[in-house]
């Protein structure tokens, strides 16, 4: 169960080389970047690229809407494309692209002249088709337009005409809509402004009407256009692996790019003056403390001793705070009044008529000007800049803690660190992540290739620097787990729940045992395991590319890994049979030593003895797990760097559970001795039960004992870890009951549902089987009843099974031992899809 070891990697190199590193990176798919925090500003995007890159962005998008315009299907094979740096690759594009578009554009050109022309043809023909030459023909004083318009908009488009006296008529011909309007010529320029308005534009009617010669011309139009059409789908069909290259290369630089604004650490400039920025609001924050907290003593003594300073209206005044005592060698000559304040070193310095260019200064060490609407109302001053005091040290604190994590988390993911800032340039990047340690030889090779072709660059070998961190932080690291393709896929189920930490013991090895088991005990039966096998293996080796939708979604691969779950899961059931039912769709063919129902002709019999045993057995299975998931408690504590708790605290708390339900079950409040007493088929265990029941007060006794010491280490570690962030006295208090006591009543006793959901599904194959063989088990109704509702219960219990079983893993188990709050290890990727890119060494 060992998740794989990681490799901590930080690499710093100029802006504009980091997106060949990313490229490179992207296409081997070893290393997974870390997320920029952010209290980190991001980087920007080098000045070379920035336009560039929105060109590539606009060339792949056009070629995108006109292959979907066609429906041109991907190409079947792959596109090769080689290059050696990311420049290169932008180039390749754009050269490309606008290559293909310059074409299509030709194409497209040679199209739309036609289909204008095609389009205007097309409309007198029905018009003139529908009504006769004779009405478009030029009339004495009068025009005739023939206007394409939307059915719809016709009603509007007569009102707004009528006002020109122009008269409309409706013609439709198939699909199309026209409207013939006749109006006098003195309303011609009125009319071209309600076509506008209306977004038409009228068809032009020459002088001279020749239907048969215009349906001719119609037809000759009709075929170019086809052809014109057919050549141009032709050739996109023949650029297709060109076209498709160029858009999945264009989303490959749009992955690189959101990658870059993710991850790049900026080195340099840019991080020192977000650092200096902080900084400078603290210091900003300090002096203004400072001078606060010298005014508010001021005020403080005002207000004590009845001071007032403000009603001296007819002269002009200066109060001033002082720290450090008064200069008096710069007040001589000065009318002033001086109050010491008791017990500091805080005067008070009022000087009356101060000259206009008087130099506060040097008054004393430290001189604050006292505002004058503070001596207006000194107590509401005192109390203002009390308040304020309050708000300025609170945000102290936060601009300090802030500088603490900027630090720290930028110093976690940055290659030259705080200390470093002034040692590179602003344009130097860092880009930091993971790889997997077997990969980790093949990531340098990666990175010595690269860095040594990108040495020409005199900055990069300067500058560029690779550092491998030892020792990953365990909370952040992400997880990557490789099993054998079986056991893999359980980890689809595992994952539904959440993803195991670094650190922790991953219940995938659990899950592949016992779901499958706990699914085949909830479903003993040969016909329907075999059923359920079949359909699995089928789903995991089917690659149906046939026409049916639904076939095609289920069987088409996308779901492969969950046949490997559903075969397993037939294999237990088959296993179960031979247990529990020894029945093939119902009918009794094999032995089972606990037989849940047997039928005999058409009478369906329920057996009690093997229905005690089976639950009884469920419950022991149940604290089984239960104890299991204790355990693996206390290792993922110890590993995860709380190893006080997990013996301190967690290893009682396992021994608590065990002795509570050892103690329950003497008096059946756990039921399984008087469950197992009941049948026959238990007997080798009776001694088994006598025992734990003969020892129930001794089982008590050791509870009590257990819960004395893990009354004593939840004070324990109450006063060790007082104050230490993240830690709950409370939370380990739940821990005792909401772990311990309530699943020795609830959690154990609900893995009955083993045996319960096993009964109904016998009871009802049973009741199937039964009916069927009262109709004539080889009769035609008889088949289809068996065969019906078969299926019914394979659809309907196979999904009960499935749930149930879900269930006592999610819930009964992993809630006690596994917090899922880890994070996937998911190396980044270019995403090509129809492109294979060989980048050049």
């Amino acid at each position: 169960m060992p998740i794989v070891r990681l490799i901590e990697y930080k690499i710093a190199l100029p802006s504009e080389y980091a997106f060949d590193l990313l490229m490179n990176i992207g296409n081997t798919g070893y290393f997974m970047p870390i997320t920029r925090p952010g209290i980190i500003p991001a980087p920007k995007v080098p000045g070379k690229y920035s336009e560039r890159i929105r060109r590539v962005e606009d060339i792949s998008r056009e070629l995108g809407r006109i292959l979907a315009q066609y429906s041109i299907p991907p190409p079947p094979t792959t596109h090769e494309v080689k290059v050696g740096l990311f420049d290169e690759l932008v180039e390749y594009i754009i050269e490309d692209g606008d290559d293909l578009l310059t074409r299509i554009r030709q194409y497209l050109g040679s199209i739309e002249g036609v289909r204008i022309e095609y389009n205007k043809l097309r409309g007198l023909v029905d018009v003139l088709t529908s009504v006769g030459g004779v009405v478009v023909e030029k009339l004495r004083h009068f025009l005739v337009d023939i206007v394409p318009i939307g059915e719809e908009d016709f009603n509007e488009f007569k009102e707004a005409v009528a006002n020109y006296n122009a008269e409309t008529l409706p013609i439709r011909v198939q699909d199309r809509f026209y409207s013939l309007v006749i109006y006098p010529e003195w309303a011609r320029q009125g009319l071209l402004s309600t076509y506008k308005l209306f977004n038409v534009n009228p068809l032009e009617v020459s002088g001279s009407i020749d239907l048969s010669a215009m349906k001719g011309r119609l037809a000759e139009l009709e075929g170019r256009l086809t052809k014109l059409e057919q050549d141009f789908r032709d050739f996109l069909t023949k650029v297709s692996d060109r076209a498709y290259a160029i858009i999945d290369l264009s989303d490959s630089i749009t992955n690189i790019v959101r990658q870059y604004m993710d991850s790049a650490i900026p080195e340099g400039k840019d991080v020192g003056d977000r650092l200096v920025q902080i900084i400078n609001s603290i210091n900003g924050t300090k002096s203004r403390i400072r001078e606060l907290e010298v005014v508010h003593e001021v005020l403080g003594y005002m207000k004590r001793n009845g001071i007032t300073l403000g009603g001296l209206s007819r002269l002009r005044t200066r109060v001033f705070a002082i720290r450090g005592g008064v200069n008096e060698e710069a007040i001589k000559g000065f009318m002033y009044t001086k109050w010491d304040v008791e017990g500091t070193d805080v005067s008070i310095l009022m000087i009356v008529e101060p000259p206009e260019n008087l130099d506060a200064s040097l008054l004393g060490k430290e001189v604050y000007e006292v505002n004058r609407d503070y001596l207006m109302n000194v107590k509401s001053a005192y109390d203002l800049t009390g308040r304020e005091l309050a708000d300025l040290r609170s945000r102290l604190r936060e601009l300090e803690k802030e500088q603490e994590e900027f630090v720290k988390e930028y110093n976690e993911v940055s290659t030259y660190g705080v200390e470093g800032i002034n040692r590179v340039g602003g344009d130097v990047v860092t880009i930091a992540g993971y790889v997997k340690e077997g990969l980790s030889s093949r990531f340098d090779a990666l990175l010595t290739s690269l860095l040594s072709k990108l040495a020409v660059d005199a900055k990069v070998r300067k500058e560029s620097k690779v550092v491998y961190v030892k020792e990953i932080e365990p909370e952040k690291a992400p997880t990557l787990e490789e099993y054998p393709r079986p056991v893999d896929a359980f980890k689809k189920i595992t994952y539904m729940y959440g993803v195991p930490k670094y650190t922790e013991i991953s219940p995938i090895i659990l899950t592949f045992i016992l779901f499958p088991a706990f699914y085949g005990w909830m479903y003993p039966d040969l016909g329907h395991g075999i059923v359920l096998s079949l359909f699995g293996y089928a789903l995991y080796r089917s690659r149906y590319k046939g026409s049916n939708a639904f076939l095609r979604s289920i069987f088409g691969g996308k779901y492969s890994i969950w046949g490997l779950v559903f075969l397993m899961a037939g294999i237990w059931s088959m296993i179960f049979t031979f247990v529990e039912s020894g029945t093939i769709f119902g009918m009794e063919v094999l032995p089972a030593p606990f037989r849940l129902v047997h039928v005999g002709g058409t009478a369906l019999e329920v057996l009690s003895d093997s229905i005690y045993a089976m639950l009884a057995v469920s419950i022991m299975v149940g604290i089984v797990s239960l104890l299991l998931a204790f355990a693996l408690k206390v290792v993922n504590a110890y590993r995860g760097g709380e190893r006080d708790l997990a013996i301190g605290f967690y290893v009682p708390l396992f021994f608590f559970f065990l002795f509570l339900v050892l103690a329950l079950m003497g008096p059946g409040f756990i039921p399984v001795i008087r469950i197992g007493e009941e049948t026959p088929l238990l007997q080798p265990l009776y001694p088994l039960f006598n025992a734990i029941e003969g020892l129930m007060w001794y089982w008590a006794y050791a509870v009590f004992a257990m819960l004395a010491i893990l009354m004593y280490s939840l004070f324990y570690f109450r006063a060790k870890y007082r104050g230490v962030p993240g830690f709950s006295a409370a939370q380990l208090a739940v821990e005792v009951s909401a772990e311990a006591a309530i699943p020795s009543l609830t959690n154990t006793i609900s893995f009955m549902r083993l045996s319960i959901v096993a009964i109904m599904h016998a009871v009802f194959t049973a009741m199937t089987y039964a009916w069927a063989a009262s109709l004539g088990l080889l009769t035609p109704t008889g088949l289809i009843v068996l065969i019906v509702f078969n299926l019914i219960i394979i659809l309907g219990e196979g999904f009960v099974a499935f749930v149930q079983s879900l269930r006592l893993h999610f819930y009964e188990m992993y809630t006690k031992f596994f917090s899922g709050a880890g994070t996937l290890f998911m190396p980044f990727t270019l995403g090509l899809r129809w492109v294979r890119l060989t980048i050049a060494v």
